[in-house]
Parts: structure tokens; C-alpha cells; sequence
């Protein structure tokens, strides 16, 4: 004849095993793994952030550019803007069409720091512009050089020094500057870098 007591301790020992059962279960859907979610904010936080404050002469975090199906990393040091005066516009073939704006001149130290070496002059400065009060300034596509273009700029476009025989290599540096225009009353606040639809552009406050 069985024991009433062995039976009491079998079902006693039985709910025991599924309340721990139950116990294992919970802790693989909560607290013993973290979720996606926490997942995801550990990922986040530990990515690198860029800057949210930097001012001229501080470098950038890296940045890829292709250029001919090879990419390399660079980071980019924006070192001064220069501002010019309304009148440098005029020696232009349709000084109206530029009427009310002004041209500005960004300069820009550009290093390679890893990656293909790259034998185009690589668009350093595609995804570079200025900002004012008033908004953000245009690209201006200068053909040459005006009489006031500052004698230390040497354009991607059109200066020796980056022509179509340059080679980057990593560790190799090159200083470069654009022009940009905007209106002729305001000031340039902030050198900017797109970093693509997704990031926010960097910014530089240039005082």
C-alpha cells in the first residue's frame, strides 16, 4: 500500500518543480536577458558620438569618400573663413546676377587616415558649407581665381597643387579651400559637414 505521506511529498515535490519551471521560463522572457530595446540603447550608447560643439580648429570625427571605386577615411579640420567685400564680385562677366551677396572663402585641412589611397583629387569639399543668421551660403563654382582671392587658398579646382596626378596616402595632409556666397550684410557663423540623410551635419562656430 502506498504512503499517503510519500504521495503528498510527490505531488508537493511535483508543483515545487513546476513553480520552478515557471520561475526558469519568466526569467528568459524578462530579467535575465536584456531586450532588443535595452539591446539597441546599449549599441547606441556605446557608438561613438560626434561632438555636438566644436569650433574652428578642431578636427572632425572620420569620414569615408569614394572616389573611382576606392575609399578612404579623412578627417577635416576647418582652420579659418575669410570674408570678402560685395566689390570683389564685379570683375565677374555678370556682376548682377551676384548682386546683394558676397563671396566668403573656407579653408580646410583635410588628412587621410585610413583606407585606399586615392589617386583623383577626391570632393574633400562637396559636403562642406557656411552658415549665417539668415541661412546656409551656396557653393560658389569659380572658374579660375578673382584678384581677391587670398593667396593661400588653393582651390580643388583649379591650383596645381591638386591636380588630377595628386595622390592621397594615409598619413598625407592636404590644405584646401572654396568659395561660398551670401548676402552681403551677413556674417558667417558656422562651417559646416553633411554627413549624409541620416546624421546631422557638423557644425563649427567660427567666433
Amino acid at each position: 500500500m502506498s504512503n499517503p505521506q510519500n504521495q503528498h511529498g510527490v505531488r508537493l515535490g511535483r508543483r515545487l518543480g513546476l513553480i520552478a519551471v515557471g520561475a526558469a521560463t519568466a526569467c528568459t522572457l524578462t530579467a535575465c536577458y536584456p531586450s532588443t530595446d535595452d539591446a539597441a540603447k546599449d549599441a547606441t550608447s556605446s557608438a561613438p558620438q560626434a561632438p555636438k560643439k566644436l569650433r574652428i580648429g578642431q578636427p572632425s570625427p572620420e569620414q569615408e569618400i569614394s572616389s573611382y571605386k576606392k575609399t578612404a577615411k579623412f578627417v577635416f579640420t576647418p582652420t579659418k573663413v575669410v570674408e570678402g567685400k560685395p566689390e570683389d564680385l564685379d570683375e565677374l562677366d555678370e556682376p548682377d546676377k551676384y548682386a546683394g551677396q558676397k563671396v566668403v572663402w573656407v579653408f580646410v585641412n583635410a588628412r587621410h587616415v585610413g583606407g585606399d589611397a586615392l589617386k583623383k583629387p577626391p570632393q574633400v569639399m562637396s559636403d562642406v558649407n557656411v552658415e549665417t543668421a539668415t541661412g546656409p551660403g551656396t557653393k560658389f563654382i569659380l572658374i579660375g581665381a578673382l584678384s581677391s582671392t587670398p593667396k593661400d587658398c588653393h582651390l580643388l579646382n583649379g591650383v596645381k597643387e591638386l591636380g588630377t596626378d595628386d595622390v592621397w596616402k594615409k598619413g598625407e595632409e592636404r590644405n584646401v579651400c572654396d568659395p561660398y556666397l551670401v548676402p552681403e550684410k551677413s556674417t558667417v557663423d558656422k562651417v559646416t559637414y553633411s554627413q549624409g540623410y541620416y546624421k546631422e551635419p557638423l557644425k563649427w562656430a567660427v567666433k
